[in-house]
């Protein structure tokens, strides 16, 4: 895996390590990556955690965001949490919206959300599809 920094890795296997997260539901471990990748935004859900939802959506709905850097992480976390749709791919084109580091995190995320965060994706070829 990847991580901003250090304190980021362990932001997130201290929340990995809660009995309430399911380490087997990879949409929950992406939106906590994001989540866990800036200490003031962890600050706002680290209470949050729940067994049913993994994070309760009233976070997300009560989060102020202070950046756009902010607004892109909580956004993309709650859009694989909750399957809505606060980010689209034209979001993902524009740097104003969606600042570089942001930008990493969340690719970082969608990898791990459809991969897993074991081993790294296959690495042969895909077939063009006709």
């Amino acid at each position: 895996m990847i991580f901003k920094n250090k304190k980021h890795a362990d932001r997130f296997f201290e929340a990995l390590a809660d009995p309430r997260i399911n380490s087997m539901d990879f949409q929950l471990l992406a939106s906590l990556y994001l989540l866990t990748s800036y200490k003031k935004v962890w600050n706002k859900f680290e209470g949050f955690l729940d067994e049913k939802n993994g994070i309760d959506p009233v976070a997300f709905e009560s989060f102020k965001p202070k950046n756009e850097t902010e607004h892109a992480l909580v956004s993309a976390a709650c859009d694989l949490l909750f399957c809505s749709d606060c980010i689209n791919l034209a979001d993902l084109t524009d740097m104003d919206t969606i600042p570089d580091k942001a930008f990493l995190a969340i690719c970082y995320a969608i990898g791990y959300s459809r991969y897993g965060f074991g081993d790294c994706p296959k690495t042969e070829p895909v077939e063009a599809v006709s």
